[in-house]
């Protein structure tokens, strides 16, 4: 690249369709050739970089930056034109790939800056998500110049960051082809959140304490039974239509969405029936998930009142770690755990019931009161 003329072009402005190539077309008229294109949007945020070599056009400097202007005019972007001098890659340089992975609070990525940077050790790139109570990040670091080895380095790393909650992963080797990984949600707490609980409560006149009184607290078998038998008699059509109408959390969906991007596959395991599960794994695009099977007759198609043995003992979190490891061809280290165990809500998949069809089917006696309390145990445990 030392005969190049290379100029970087950088800039940000709201999203909108079309801005990638009213960007390129222009530069490609005038006989700008783009080595290098880096873009991103970020909450309606577009981001973008270029490496433009003017080597074959007939700009020079000053006009180069003019166009720059006018294509920002056009777009509503900011745009800068800047001097570029590559620096090739040292053939000796040395990255490892870093995962932090668990629940959201202040202070992570600065606590992970701090450390690396005290070791010497230099981010080079760095991309993170943080939605529904869930952190996850990935930082491509060179090592090269790092004060300890690099099993001391990530003893260092793990350490730090166990101190506030987070689970780091290393990828030593081919980091720039990343390796396989899961994420499972584990949830123990029943998915339906407090506010439609209540709001349900409220609407129906049952109280918090026939609640506690159905679902004995810390034990989901006897929870999910007592919901399988207060569910019996009723249409599997009606459960299927309340389980169909369940809508998923926009922040949950941009999370899903964002670690499927960044390669992670998506799982989840819950004490809740399979009809429900099953329904919001198939919103959220999830291959893998594990809950309970309720009984159906299968010649009147009502739910009878049981579910089938041993299934609560099959969900044991090691057993479908080792499936999946299993399933997917990768190590179980490979394989994260977000678990709301101490959570007042549910991290990481936030849905709604829709309570306008569910007080309709109670008011038109579809369901009865001890059909409602079996639904509300039937996505896991209550916290009321």
């Amino acid at each position: 690249m030392t005969q190049q003329r290379l100029y970087i072009v950088h800039g940000m402005g709201n999203d909108k369709v079309g801005l990638v190539g009213s960007i390129t077309n222009p530069i490609a008229a005038a006989g700008g050739n783009i080595v290098d294109l880096r873009q991103d949007v970020l909450h309606g945020l577009f981001t973008i970089y270029l490496v433009v070599d003017l080597s074959d056009s007939k700009l020079r400097l000053e006009k180069f930056k003019e166009l720059i202007k006018s294509i920002g005019e056009d777009t509503g972007l900011g745009l800068t034109v800047d001097n570029y001098h590559p620096v090739a890659r040292n053939p000796e340089k040395k990255n490892i790939l870093i995962i932090l992975v668990g629940r959201d609070k202040p202070g992570i990525i600065a606590s992970i800056a701090q450390t690396l940077a005290n070791d010497n050790a230099n981010i080079e790139f760095a991309k993170n998500i943080a939605r529904e109570n869930i952190f996850l990040m990935e930082l491509l670091t060179d090592v090269s110049h790092c004060k300890l080895p690099l099993e001391n380095l990530m003893t260092d790393i793990t350490k730090n960051m166990q101190d506030i909650g987070i689970i780091a992963l290393f990828q030593t080797d081919d980091v720039f082809n990343k390796k396989k990984r899961v994420i499972l949600f584990d949830i123990t707490h029943s998915l339906i959140p407090d506010d439609t609980v209540k709001d349900i409560l409220h609407q129906t006149e049952i109280t918090s304490g026939e609640i506690k009184s159905a679902f004995p607290a810390g034990d989901p078998a006897a929870s999910l039974d007592k919901a399988a038998k207060l569910l019996e008699g009723l249409p599997f059509d009606v459960l299927n239509r309340i389980a169909c109408d369940i809508s998923v959390d926009p922040g949950t969906i941009e999370l899903i969405q964002t670690l499927k991007v960044m390669g992670y596959k998506i799982c989840i395991v819950t004490d809740g029936f399979s009809v429900f599960v099953d329904a919001i794994a198939e919103k959220l695009g999830m291959v893998h998930r594990y809950g309970v099977e309720l009984e159906i007759d299968d010649d009147s198609c009502l739910v009878s009142g049981e579910i089938a043995a041993n299934q609560i003992e099959g969900l044991s979190i090691d057993t479908i770690k080792d499936q999946l490891a299993v399933k997917e061809k990768i190590s179980p280290d490979d394989i994260t755990i977000v678990s709301d165990e101490g959570l007042a809500e549910t991290p990481g998949i936030r849905i709604e019931l829709n309570l306008e069809t569910i007080l309709e089917m109670y008011n038109k006696h579809v369901i009865n009161k001890d059909n409602l309390i079996g639904l509300l145990g039937s996505l896991g445990m209550q916290r009321v």
